[in-house]
């Protein structure tokens, strides 16, 4: 990688721009676990009470009397939360430490890979390090346009996010 040196005002706008776009992810994927929480807390117990005795319904594991049912059912909504987080490749908190960490780095290489994810309003790129690792740095600014695999480009990133504040061919 590089020695690292302070991030510029601008540069600081654009990460705060990041983060902001990572907190809409954020709340979008806690407002579909509220939905999902809502909707298998109402429909079992809906089934339940329709379909057998009041004192068997309470009795089931599948009641909302049961502790064991809101454990399951708030486990269940945590772990898709995050799973969505996973997937979606969220860099919330990484970028959160680099804003006040405020420092970025500048590397040359050649890109390995180049990938849009999240309805294309991020790219992501994989860069082929001189030690022959491999690491994802992240477009938060939609699709790059131009840029393939196997291109040398230089970038200049967010240190801990590896959010990518510029990005030049060479």
């Amino acid at each position: 990688m590089s020695d690292y040196t302070f991030i510029t005002t601008e540069e600081h706008f654009l990460l705060q721009e990041a983060l902001q776009k990572n907190k809409q992810q954020l709340t979008k994927f806690g407002l579909i676990g509220l939905g999902l929480l809502i909707t298998a807390a109402i429909i079992p117990q809906i089934y339940l009470y329709t379909h057998n005795s009041m004192g068997d319904a309470d009795e089931s594991l599948l009641s909302f009397k049961n502790f064991w049912f809101w454990v399951w059912l708030l486990c269940f909504v945590i772990a898709l939360i995050f799973a969505l987080i996973k997937v979606t490749d969220i860099r919330y908190w990484a970028i959160k430490k680099d804003l006040t960490a405020l420092q970025k780095g500048t590397l040359k290489a050649p890109m390995e890979a180049v990938y849009l994810e999240n309805n294309d309003s991020q790219t992501n790129i994989m860069i082929l390090l001189e030690n022959k690792k491999r690491r994802l740095f992240y477009w938060m600014k939609g699709a790059l346009e131009g840029y393939r695999a196997g291109q040398e480009v230089e970038i200049t990133y967010a240190r801990y996010s590896r959010v990518i504040i510029s990005i030049n061919k060479q």
